[in-house]
Protein backbone atom coordinates (compact mmCIF):
# COMPACT_ATOMS: atom_id res chain seq x y z
CA UNK A 1 0.00 0.00 0.00
CA UNK A 2 2.93 2.34 0.95
CA UNK A 3 4.57 1.67 -2.26
CA UNK A 4 1.51 2.44 -4.13
CA UNK A 5 1.02 5.94 -2.65
CA UNK A 6 4.84 6.39 -3.41
CA UNK A 7 4.13 5.88 -7.03
CA UNK A 8 1.31 7.59 -7.04
CA UNK A 9 3.17 11.03 -5.64
CA UNK A 10 5.69 10.52 -8.16
CA UNK A 11 3.84 10.23 -10.70
CA UNK A 12 1.77 13.81 -10.06
CA UNK A 13 5.16 15.11 -9.50
CA UNK A 14 6.20 14.49 -12.82
CA UNK A 15 3.14 15.28 -14.59
CA UNK A 16 3.40 19.10 -12.38
CA UNK A 17 6.50 19.80 -13.35
CA UNK A 18 6.00 19.01 -17.12
CA UNK A 19 2.85 21.21 -16.80
CA UNK A 20 4.54 24.28 -15.09
CA UNK A 21 7.41 23.67 -17.77
CA UNK A 22 5.33 23.66 -20.41
CA UNK A 23 3.43 26.70 -18.95
CA UNK A 24 6.84 28.60 -19.07
CA UNK A 25 7.30 27.71 -22.36
CA UNK A 26 4.43 29.22 -23.67
CA UNK A 27 5.27 32.44 -21.78
CA UNK A 28 8.67 33.01 -23.78
CA UNK A 29 6.73 35.24 -26.27
CA UNK A 30 9.27 37.82 -27.74
CA UNK A 31 7.58 40.93 -25.99
CA UNK A 32 10.61 43.20 -27.51
CA UNK A 33 9.00 46.34 -28.87
CA UNK A 34 12.40 48.48 -29.07
CA UNK A 35 12.72 48.28 -33.09
CA UNK A 36 9.31 49.74 -33.80
CA UNK A 37 9.76 53.13 -31.32
CA UNK A 38 13.15 52.95 -33.13
CA UNK A 39 11.87 52.88 -36.46
CA UNK A 40 9.14 55.57 -35.61
CA UNK A 41 12.04 57.61 -33.75
CA UNK A 42 14.72 57.45 -36.65
CA UNK A 43 11.60 58.52 -39.41
CA UNK A 44 10.46 60.95 -37.40
CA UNK A 45 13.96 62.99 -36.86
CA UNK A 46 14.87 62.65 -40.57
CA UNK A 47 11.67 63.56 -41.87
CA UNK A 48 10.96 66.60 -39.45
CA UNK A 49 14.73 67.87 -40.46
CA UNK A 50 13.88 67.53 -44.01
CA UNK A 51 10.63 69.58 -43.27
CA UNK A 52 12.74 72.14 -41.61
CA UNK A 53 14.26 72.64 -44.48
CA UNK A 54 12.06 72.74 -47.00
CA UNK A 55 10.09 75.49 -45.32
CA UNK A 56 13.31 77.54 -44.67
CA UNK A 57 14.59 76.83 -48.66
CA UNK A 58 10.49 77.34 -50.22
CA UNK A 59 10.62 80.52 -47.73
CA UNK A 60 13.78 82.11 -48.25
CA UNK A 61 14.89 81.56 -44.31
CA UNK A 62 11.17 82.54 -42.82
CA UNK A 63 9.91 80.34 -40.45
CA UNK A 64 6.20 81.59 -40.62
CA UNK A 65 4.59 78.14 -39.44
CA UNK A 66 4.69 76.19 -35.91
CA UNK A 67 8.72 76.80 -35.86
CA UNK A 68 8.25 80.58 -35.92
CA UNK A 69 11.04 81.86 -33.81
CA UNK A 70 13.48 84.58 -34.01
CA UNK A 71 16.37 82.31 -31.68
CA UNK A 72 16.75 80.67 -34.93
CA UNK A 73 19.13 81.50 -37.18
CA UNK A 74 18.83 80.65 -41.22
CA UNK A 75 21.91 81.78 -43.12
CA UNK A 76 22.25 81.28 -46.87
CA UNK A 77 25.74 81.93 -48.45
CA UNK A 78 24.80 82.66 -51.52
CA UNK A 79 22.00 83.22 -53.61
CA UNK A 80 22.91 83.81 -57.20
CA UNK A 81 21.89 80.27 -58.19
CA UNK A 82 25.46 79.72 -60.32
CA UNK A 83 27.01 77.49 -58.40
CA UNK A 84 26.22 75.78 -54.66
CA UNK A 85 24.06 77.34 -52.35
CA UNK A 86 24.33 76.21 -48.38
CA UNK A 87 21.59 77.17 -45.79
CA UNK A 88 22.49 77.21 -42.88
CA UNK A 89 19.96 76.92 -39.80
CA UNK A 90 21.40 77.12 -36.63
CA UNK A 91 19.06 76.36 -33.27
CA UNK A 92 22.57 76.95 -31.15
CA UNK A 93 24.33 75.09 -28.73
CA UNK A 94 21.91 74.67 -25.98
CA UNK A 95 18.72 73.79 -26.03
CA UNK A 96 16.34 75.63 -27.85
CA UNK A 97 12.43 74.85 -27.34
CA UNK A 98 10.65 75.43 -30.21
CA UNK A 99 7.43 76.83 -30.92
CA UNK A 100 6.13 72.95 -32.12
CA UNK A 101 7.06 71.96 -28.03
CA UNK A 102 10.73 70.46 -29.49
CA UNK A 103 14.19 71.10 -27.96
CA UNK A 104 16.89 71.39 -30.04
CA UNK A 105 20.25 72.43 -31.02
CA UNK A 106 23.08 72.66 -33.59
CA UNK A 107 23.22 73.06 -37.10
CA UNK A 108 21.10 71.38 -39.95
CA UNK A 109 23.36 72.19 -43.29
CA UNK A 110 21.75 72.35 -46.71
CA UNK A 111 23.56 72.31 -50.28
CA UNK A 112 21.89 72.45 -53.67
CA UNK A 113 22.10 74.23 -57.32
CA UNK A 114 20.17 76.54 -58.85
CA UNK A 115 17.14 77.75 -56.82
CA UNK A 116 15.59 75.84 -53.87
CA UNK A 117 12.52 75.35 -55.45
CA UNK A 118 13.68 73.71 -58.81
CA UNK A 119 12.26 70.66 -59.95
CA UNK A 120 14.89 67.31 -59.94
CA UNK A 121 17.21 69.21 -57.83
CA UNK A 122 18.32 67.28 -55.35
CA UNK A 123 18.98 69.05 -51.75
CA UNK A 124 21.61 67.32 -49.53
CA UNK A 125 21.65 67.68 -46.19
CA UNK A 126 24.24 67.03 -43.43
CA UNK A 127 23.96 67.72 -39.39
CA UNK A 128 26.25 69.27 -37.26
CA UNK A 129 26.13 69.11 -33.39
CA UNK A 130 22.01 68.53 -34.17
CA UNK A 131 19.63 66.89 -31.90
CA UNK A 132 15.85 67.02 -31.43
CA UNK A 133 14.42 66.21 -27.78
CA UNK A 134 18.25 65.49 -26.23
CA UNK A 135 18.23 62.18 -29.68
CA UNK A 136 21.29 62.97 -31.43
CA UNK A 137 20.97 62.81 -35.54
CA UNK A 138 23.63 62.19 -38.21
CA UNK A 139 23.89 61.07 -41.89
CA UNK A 140 23.39 62.42 -45.14
CA UNK A 141 20.02 62.89 -46.26
CA UNK A 142 19.26 63.66 -49.58
CA UNK A 143 15.97 65.19 -50.82
CA UNK A 144 15.04 65.28 -54.52
CA UNK A 145 11.99 67.83 -55.15
CA UNK A 146 9.87 66.32 -58.24
CA UNK A 147 7.10 68.89 -58.38
CA UNK A 148 3.79 68.70 -58.76
CA UNK A 149 2.16 65.07 -59.05
CA UNK A 150 -0.68 63.86 -60.78
CA UNK A 151 -2.81 64.81 -57.75
CA UNK A 152 -1.36 68.15 -57.64
CA UNK A 153 0.23 68.00 -54.64
CA UNK A 154 4.48 68.89 -54.07
CA UNK A 155 6.38 65.38 -53.66
CA UNK A 156 9.95 64.42 -53.16
CA UNK A 157 12.23 61.42 -52.96
CA UNK A 158 14.35 61.14 -49.87
CA UNK A 159 17.07 58.63 -49.59
CA UNK A 160 18.72 58.55 -45.92
CA UNK A 161 22.46 56.93 -44.82
CA UNK A 162 22.54 57.95 -40.98
CA UNK A 163 22.19 57.10 -37.06
CA UNK A 164 20.28 58.30 -34.09
CA UNK A 165 21.94 58.27 -30.73
CA UNK A 166 19.19 58.21 -28.05
CA UNK A 167 19.65 60.14 -25.00
CA UNK A 168 20.89 56.79 -23.10
CA UNK A 169 23.59 56.49 -25.72
CA UNK A 170 22.40 53.98 -27.96
CA UNK A 171 22.61 53.78 -31.46
CA UNK A 172 19.95 53.37 -33.81
CA UNK A 173 21.54 52.69 -37.75
CA UNK A 174 19.55 53.95 -40.58
CA UNK A 175 19.40 53.53 -44.46
CA UNK A 176 15.91 54.71 -46.03
CA UNK A 177 14.40 55.23 -49.27
CA UNK A 178 10.83 56.96 -49.19
CA UNK A 179 8.34 58.61 -50.71
CA UNK A 180 7.01 62.01 -49.36
CA UNK A 181 3.78 64.23 -50.77
CA UNK A 182 2.17 67.42 -48.94
CA UNK A 183 -1.36 65.53 -48.79
CA UNK A 184 -2.33 69.10 -48.01
CA UNK A 185 -2.27 72.69 -46.95
CA UNK A 186 1.15 73.26 -50.11
CA UNK A 187 -1.16 75.73 -51.72
CA UNK A 188 -1.20 78.22 -49.35
CA UNK A 189 1.68 79.81 -47.44
CA UNK A 190 1.02 78.62 -44.25
CA UNK A 191 3.34 75.60 -42.96
CA UNK A 192 0.94 74.80 -39.96
CA UNK A 193 -1.85 73.81 -42.78
CA UNK A 194 0.41 71.23 -43.92
CA UNK A 195 0.26 67.60 -43.57
CA UNK A 196 1.98 65.26 -45.32
CA UNK A 197 2.37 61.51 -46.24
CA UNK A 198 5.49 59.23 -45.90
CA UNK A 199 6.06 55.97 -47.66
CA UNK A 200 8.74 53.46 -48.46
CA UNK A 201 11.24 51.35 -46.33
CA UNK A 202 14.17 51.20 -44.33
CA UNK A 203 16.70 48.72 -43.03
CA UNK A 204 19.87 49.44 -40.38
CA UNK A 205 20.20 48.18 -36.30
CA UNK A 206 18.13 48.89 -33.75
CA UNK A 207 19.28 50.43 -30.46
CA UNK A 208 19.68 46.57 -29.12
CA UNK A 209 21.99 45.81 -31.87
CA UNK A 210 19.51 43.62 -33.76
CA UNK A 211 19.81 44.31 -38.04
CA UNK A 212 16.09 44.59 -39.40
CA UNK A 213 14.24 45.52 -42.25
CA UNK A 214 11.12 47.98 -42.30
CA UNK A 215 8.22 48.71 -44.51
CA UNK A 216 5.47 51.26 -44.13
CA UNK A 217 2.64 49.45 -45.34
CA UNK A 218 0.46 52.10 -44.72
CA UNK A 219 1.32 56.15 -45.52
CA UNK A 220 2.81 57.59 -41.84
CA UNK A 221 1.08 60.95 -41.70
CA UNK A 222 2.52 64.03 -40.28
CA UNK A 223 -0.11 66.97 -39.30
CA UNK A 224 1.62 70.29 -38.97
CA UNK A 225 -1.00 72.01 -36.93
CA UNK A 226 -0.53 73.65 -33.20
CA UNK A 227 0.21 70.50 -30.74
CA UNK A 228 0.95 67.80 -33.65
CA UNK A 229 4.39 68.73 -35.77
CA UNK A 230 6.23 66.58 -33.31
CA UNK A 231 3.99 63.10 -33.95
CA UNK A 232 3.95 60.98 -36.55
CA UNK A 233 0.10 60.60 -35.98
CA UNK A 234 -1.17 57.66 -38.41
CA UNK A 235 0.33 54.83 -40.68
CA UNK A 236 0.98 51.24 -40.20
CA UNK A 237 4.66 49.79 -40.56
CA UNK A 238 5.68 45.99 -40.61
CA UNK A 239 9.09 45.26 -39.56
CA UNK A 240 11.51 41.77 -39.79
CA UNK A 241 14.45 41.69 -37.52
CA UNK A 242 17.56 39.29 -38.11
CA UNK A 243 16.35 37.12 -35.27
CA UNK A 244 14.03 35.79 -36.79
CA UNK A 245 11.07 38.12 -34.95
CA UNK A 246 8.14 39.73 -37.16
CA UNK A 247 6.27 42.70 -36.06
CA UNK A 248 3.62 45.54 -36.59
CA UNK A 249 3.43 48.66 -35.35
CA UNK A 250 0.23 51.03 -36.02
CA UNK A 251 1.07 54.73 -35.26
CA UNK A 252 -2.49 55.84 -34.76
CA UNK A 253 -5.63 57.09 -35.63
CA UNK A 254 -4.56 60.90 -36.40
CA UNK A 255 -4.29 61.37 -32.50
CA UNK A 256 -1.44 64.34 -31.64
CA UNK A 257 0.23 61.91 -29.04
CA UNK A 258 3.33 59.36 -29.39
CA UNK A 259 1.78 56.18 -28.38
CA UNK A 260 1.77 53.17 -31.21
CA UNK A 261 0.58 50.02 -30.85
CA UNK A 262 2.71 47.01 -31.71
CA UNK A 263 1.72 43.85 -32.82
CA UNK A 264 3.81 40.50 -31.65
CA UNK A 265 2.58 37.43 -32.20
CA UNK A 266 -0.77 38.27 -32.21
CA UNK A 267 -0.41 39.87 -28.50
CA UNK A 268 -0.99 44.06 -28.84
CA UNK A 269 1.41 46.09 -26.77
CA UNK A 270 0.49 50.01 -26.35
CA UNK A 271 4.45 51.95 -26.94
CA UNK A 272 5.31 55.35 -25.66
CA UNK A 273 8.26 56.21 -28.50
CA UNK A 274 9.75 59.81 -26.51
Amino acid sequence: MKTKKIFFFAVLFAFGFLFINSCKKEDTTNTNTTSASNCVIAENCFSDAKNIVDEAGFKNGAFNGTLNDTAISVSFDSLNHSDADTITIDFGTTNLLCNDSRLRKGKIITTYYGKYSDTSKTHTTTFLNYSVDNVRVNGVLKDSYKGYNSSGHLHFHDTISGNITLSNGKNIGWTSTTKLEFASGDSTDTWSDNTMLILGNASGSTSDGDGFSMLISSPIKRNFSNGCRKYLVSGTIQIALSSRTYLSADLGNSDCDDLISVTIDGNNYQVHTN
